[in-house]
């Protein structure tokens, strides 16, 4: 049987075969209605066309992949739904997102990889604008797309956002009456390469909210968590409010607490960040700092669909948002903050 092709889109959808074309290629620098757009997309999908990847790379002149390098992020529940709605956003445009979690030998492997790839773009979240295979890249035409941050010298995207859900948990606790606060992080996060830097912005985040912090490697066993909740509660100035940095670490740290008898949140208050399903199926049911999924993967996809149409101008995404999911473990009165 014959192969359906653009033209026999362009007669099942009653349009002209250069808006079918310009559909079907996500051609840039032509603006098509979106309700035009769905007419065409739905008469490929009744007739079961599929375009021949090779021959439509020759066309446009790059493929439809969109790279997205994930680094040393650990795939974490919602970091992987944030990838996912990035995917359909990008899918709805014509665009296929490849998420790379290889760790490279080296910053040159990485590169030779992705511009084996040919991507017609690539994200920028997880890299330091130095980083080798970055500045590859960039030096061979591949558009990047940015966070819309400033972004310090040595860190990437992803540290910028992730302390400002630091910030958020600090200012809930504080909000409740809590001055001494533990940050309890895995031991890789606090003997990486970054963590000098983020450290001395952690700090400086609590001092300005009058914050005595802490900050405290608990390894993610029952002998880890249980060993630092002992230690805490056996203190002569325990701590008002433990800081999780993911759900993943905060719920055992609160399942030890209340294990010991420890009014949560009346003698102490705990809060993790990711609002994973188990944080509200948990008792008492866990607060967390959650992430707009769905705006972030729109944000990506747009901020995608910048570069390729206007190669030339600085692609940026908006950073994600975040809001606190408050619940038991923080389910205290709201007080003033001293200023």
């Amino acid at each position: 049987m014959a192969s359906i092709t653009s033209a026999d889109v362009a007669r099942e959808a009653g349009l002209s075969r250069a808006t079918v074309s310009y559909v079907l290629n996500n051609t840039p620098g032509q603006t098509i209605p979106e309700r035009t757009r769905r007419r065409v997309l739905e008469a490929a999908e009744r007739l079961g066309y599929v375009a021949h990847p090779g021959a439509r790379a020759l066309r446009l002149g790059r493929s439809d992949a969109v790279l997205f390098p994930l680094g040393e992020v650990s795939m974490t529940y919602v970091f992987g739904h944030a990838v996912n709605a990035c995917s359909a956003a990008l899918n709805r445009h014509g665009f296929t997102l490849v998420a790379d979690a290889t760790r490279y030998e080296s910053p040159e492997a990485a590169a030779n990889a992705w511009l084996r790839l040919g991507p017609a773009a690539f994200i920028d979240l997880t890299l330091t604008i130095d980083d080798p295979a970055v500045v590859r890249m960039v030096a061979a035409g591949i558009p990047r797309v940015a966070a819309d941050l400033e972004v310090p010298p040595g860190l990437a995207a992803i540290d910028v956002v992730s302390l400002e859900a630091r910030r958020l948990q600090f200012v809930h606790v504080a909000e409740r009456g809590a001055r001494r606060v533990v940050f309890a992080a895995s031991p890789p996060l606090l003997t990486s390469g970054k963590w000098p830097r983020l450290g001395e912005r952690l700090e400086s985040l609590a001092k300005e909210l009058g914050l005595e912090l802490a900050i405290e490697p608990v390894e993610q066993t029952r002998d880890g968590v249980v060993d630092a909740v002992a230690r805490w509660v056996a203190s002569a100035r325990p701590p008002d409010a433990v800081c999780g940095d993911s759900d993943d670490l905060a719920l055992p740290i609160l399942s030890a607490l209340t294990a010991r008898g420890v009014d949560v949140p009346g003698d102490m208050l705990v809060i993790g960040v990711d609002d994973i399903p188990a944080s509200r199926a948990m008792s008492p049911a866990l607060s967390s700092v959650a992430v707009v999924v769905e705006q972030m993967g729109e944000a990506l996809a747009a901020g995608v669909r910048t570069a390729i149409e206007a190669p030339d101008s600085p692609a940026r995404y908006a950073p994600p948002e975040f809001h606190i999911m408050c619940r038991d473990s923080t389910n205290r009165r709201v007080l003033p903050l001293a200023t």
